[in-house]
This record gives C-alpha cells, sequence and structure tokens, in this order.
C-alpha cells in the first residue's frame, strides 16, 4: 500500500491523465486571471459597475455554454466540445492582448467564457469522465483531478503578480504591463489544446449493452432531480458570485493592495485547500456527502459575514483565506455527487442545465456587486451572498439529506 506520491488512482488511462494535464494548464491560466482581471479592468478606467456588467457577460455566456454544450456532447460526442474550449479560451487572451476597448473585452470576455472548461464540474468534462469510469472510482478520480488544478491554480495565483514585476523590467505602466501576462496565458491554453486533441472519443458502457437504447435523444427523464438540483445550484452561483466576483477590487479599493499582494494570498488558499482534500474520505464516512456539503455551506456564510464586517486588513486576509478553503473543499464531493443523481446518459444534461441554473443568475451578481459598491456599500455584497450560502445548504439538507426508511 506504499504508493508514490506522484502515482495516479486506478481508473486514470492515458487519455484521462491528457485530460488532467491539460484541465491543469487552463486552470493555471484561471488562476491569475481571477485576480488580475478585475483590477485591471478599474485601471483601464471603467467604473465599478462598468467592470462588474465586464464580469457578468463572461458570466452570461458561460452560462449558456454549459447547457448546450453539455446537451450537445450527450446527443453525439465530448471531444468536439473539449476541443472548442481550448480555441475559445485562447481567442479571449489574445483579445486582452490586442485591445483595451470595452467593447472588444466584452467580445474576449463572451468567447473566453465558451472555453471555461477547465474543471472536472463542467458538463462536458463530467460527462467524459463518467463515460470513461465507473462510480466506484469516480469520487478519487474527481478528488485527484480537484488536487492537480487546485496545484496548478497555485501557480497561476502565484503569477499572478507579474505585471508588476514586467512594470520595473519594462519601465512601463502597469496597465501596459498586463499584455505579457496575456500571451503568457495564451501560450497555457494553446498548450491545453494541444494535450486534449490526442484523447479518444468513448462511448458509454450502457451504450454498449442495452439493445434499443439510443444517446442521440434530448429526452430528459430525471426532471424533478435535475430542477432540484439547478435550484440548490442557483443559490450557490448567486451566493458565490456576489461574493467572489469583485473581491480582488474590493481589496484593492479599501485596502490599497493590488495582484502582487492578493496572488501569494490566493496561493496560500489554494495550497491548503489541498491538504483538505485529504480529510475528504473521512469526514464523508463520518457524515455523508450531503451533510459534508452542507456545514460547508454554513461556515462559510458564517465566516463571509465575518470578512464583511471588518476593517482589520490582517483579520481580512485570514478570513479570505477560510473562506476560499471551506467553500472549495466540497467541489469533489459535489462533483461526484451530482453526477451519481441521474442516469449516464443524462449526466452531461444534467450538469449543462443546473450549471446554466447556477451561471444564469450568477451573471447578474457581478454588476449588480459593483452597483452595490458605487451606491451602497462595500460590505453589502458579501453580506447578501452570505445569506445565500447559507440558503444553498439548508436546501442541499431539505432536498438530498437521506431519508431514513
Amino acid at each position: 500500500m506504499n504508493r508514490s506520491l506522484f502515482t495516479l488512482p486506478s481508473g486514470f488511462d492515458r487519455d484521462l491523465k491528457l485530460l488532467l494535464f491539460s484541465m491543469a494548464s487552463r486552470r493555471i491560466v484561471m488562476g491569475f486571471l481571477m485576480i488580475v482581471r478585475a483590477i485591471y479592468f478599474y485601471l483601464l478606467g471603467f467604473n465599478k459597475i462598468e467592470v462588474g456588467l465586464l464580469l457578468s457577460i463572461a458570466t452570461f455566456v458561460s452560462a449558456i455554454h454549459h447547457i448546450t454544450f453539455g446537451m450537445l456532447s450527450d446527443r453525439y460526442s465530448r471531444k468536439p466540445f473539449l476541443i472548442l474550449g481550448g480555441i475559445f479560451a485562447t481567442l479571449r487572451l489574445v483579445i486582452f492582448a490586442l485591445s483595451s476597448d470595452f467593447w472588444m473585452l466584452a467580445l474576449g470576455q463572451g468567447i473566453g467564457a465558451m472555453g471555461e472548461g477547465a474543471g472536472a464540474g463542467q458538463p462536458v468534462v463530467s460527462g467524459y469522465i463518467a463515460d470513461k469510469v465507473g462510480t466506484r472510482d469516480r469520487v478519487s478520480i474527481f478528488s485527484t483531478l480537484a488536487i492537480t488544478n487546485a496545484i496548478a491554480a497555485t501557480i497561476g495565483s502565484s503569477v499572478a503578480g507579474l505585471p508588476q514585476l514586467f512594470q520595473r523590467i519594462f519601465n512601463t505602466d502597469l496597465v501596459s504591463a498586463h499584455i505579457p501576462l496575456y500571451i503568457i496565458g495564451a501560450a497555457f491554453t494553446l498548450l491545453s489544446l494541444a494535450l486534449i486533441t490526442p484523447i479518444k472519443e468513448v462511448a458509454p458502457e450502457r451504450e454498449e449493452k442495452e439493445e434499443g437504447y439510443e444517446r442521440r435523444s434530448f429526452r430528459v427523464k430525471n426532471s424533478e432531480v435535475i430542477l432540484k438540483l439547478s435550484l440548490v445550484r442557483a443559490t450557490s452561483g448567486l451566493g458565490w458570485g456576489l461574493i467572489e466576483s469583485l473581491l480582488t477590487l474590493y481589496f484593492f479599493i479599501r485596502f490599497s493592495v493590488g495582484s502582487d499582494v492578493l496572488g501569494p494570498i490566493y496561493a496560500i488558499a489554494r495550497l491548503a485547500t489541498i491538504f483538505t482534500y485529504l480529510l475528504i474520505p473521512f469526514i464523508v464516512s463520518r457524515i455523508g456527502e450531503v451533510g459534508t456539503i452542507v456545514w460547508s455551506r454554513l461556515i462559510s456564510a458564517a465566516v463571509t459575514t465575518a470578512f464583511a464586517l471588518t476593517d482589520w486588513y490582517p483579520l481580512a486576509v485570514a478570513l479570505l483565506m477560510v473562506f476560499r478553503v471551506t467553500l472549495s473543499f466540497t467541489m469533489p464531493i459535489r462533483q461526484s455527487f451530482a453526477i451519481s443523481l441521474v442516469d449516464p446518459e443524462e449526466i452531461s444534461t444534467a450538469i449543462g442545465i443546473s450549471n446554466f441554473a447556477r451561471m444564469g443568475v450568477r451573471s447578474i451578481a457581478p454588476t449588480l456587486a459593483g452597483y452595490m459598491f458605487e451606491a451602497i456599500s462595500l460590505s453589502v455584497p458579501f453580506l447578501s451572498g452570505a445569506v445565500l450560502l447559507a440558503a444553498n445548504g439548508l436546501l442541499y439538507h431539505a432536498y438530498f439529506r437521506p431519508r431514513k426508511d
């Protein structure tokens, strides 16, 4: 049982290894984009509402992407949509590097949102994993992907301060110093595309064994479960969106710290999350998947409330790190749980529809948070998000807790 630290668990064949490294390459890019993007738009001279609107565009298009790519991949195949994601992700960074015009950035945001398949929770990725791996191995697969994605995001967060370094090296303004970072990001997304291209398409096991089974159908059998999952994910989407979308801008405005400071903070939080993933089997064995998700949401809500009310920078940083760890901790659990709720041939559809509900309502969050920043208070988006996270935990308990016979 002395398995090497670098040995992947059972279930990882050549294709899943390529998928893992492809996703990690994209996650590096998302690691620094989530930190620098809002601050960069603000440095360009856009006000808080315009910054929120640019982020909302990406979230709304991403919602459309989730449901269309999910359903189409169930009907046809997974690989073409994985490849398209890599192409779209690359185009966004090229646009960022070439233009600072609001409408061009909006176009880049929209195009890039069609390529944010950098996580195992994405409908096409989840469907591909379900096609390849049996139920017994899925939790370990999702946990491993979560760990590698967290490592990649840690690397990405760590380099978020490169614009400040480029500013000194090239003796340029801070806005122009972001361009080399976007070029580096484009190179990583191209690497992701190169890694995903050789993988083989696979048919679900059920398709091979059941006579008369048709994959090419949009018929939805698990509609009630999908509706409940969508409602639950909608509350988390709006809550998380209000908290996370302008979080780096909040630190920039309230505490005068930029991506060079926030990058290491986010990286440390990501690194801490990796170690918490090792606790998943122990915690799930004690309180179950649903119980773990519920408690994570309630703790996250409490931490967010405290964060919104503090004026002390060191405490704000500590609470930020605790919040990111507690909320990210349940990601592989939620992903594995979600695909267990429906039949195999509807996994991508279910994930796509529930992601559409989550991202659809989340698309209004950045603009709403920007308005709250501008017109009400910097704290209001976080307090509102905390209420929604608590409600999300209660809905998980109401809909999906194990029923006693």
